[in-house]
């Protein structure tokens, strides 16, 4: 019979406050090079854990691996069900969204639209619009209502 003791046993059996502190700090890094917030609340676990082991040192590391696992588990549940949706809360930004960002904008037909369909310009370049209703006459100010695929829907101001 092998009497050599297990390297991971080993590890377990030495887990101490700074060990789980060093881990926490390790996630950490780890969640900031990936930004998922899955690796956040492991994070948190293991630096509760850490803290408590400095309180309460006479846990065994078995406890230790039941408290950090009922943790882990409590903090991704909240985390992901309540703290995560109020964190991505606002307005969309038209910051890398042309389309949203060109809604509201004042345009002139370049030339007169038939059957609802013409182009207009937006700044240098040239569009492809139509118009729900009605025709717009050349050099005629339109105003942006949407943007359906690479078709401005336009209306008369």
């Amino acid at each position: 019979m092998n009497t050599e003791p297990n390297i991971l046993i080993q590890f377990l059996e030495g887990m101490n406050g700074a060990r789980w502190l060093m881990i926490g700090f390790a996630l950490l890094i780890l969640e900031v090079l990936t930004g998922t917030m899955y690796m956040l609340w492991i994070a948190a676990a293991a630096l509760i854990v850490g803290i408590i082991m400095f309180v309460m040192p006479v846990l065994d590391w078995q406890m230790q691996l039941l408290l950090f696992s009922i943790l882990t588990a409590i903090l991704m549940y909240v985390g992901h069900t309540h703290l995560r949706p109020r964190m991505q809360g606002g307005e969309p930004s038209d910051l890398n969204d042309r389309a949203r960002s060109m809604v509201g904008m004042r345009v002139k037909a370049i030339a007169n639209f038939e059957t609802g369909r013409g182009r207009v310009q937006v700044g240098d370049t040239q569009w492809r619009a139509a118009m729900k209703s009605g025709d717009a006459k050349a050099g005629q100010e339109l105003k942006i209502v949407s943007v359906t695929g690479t078709t401005l829907d336009v209306e008369p101001l």
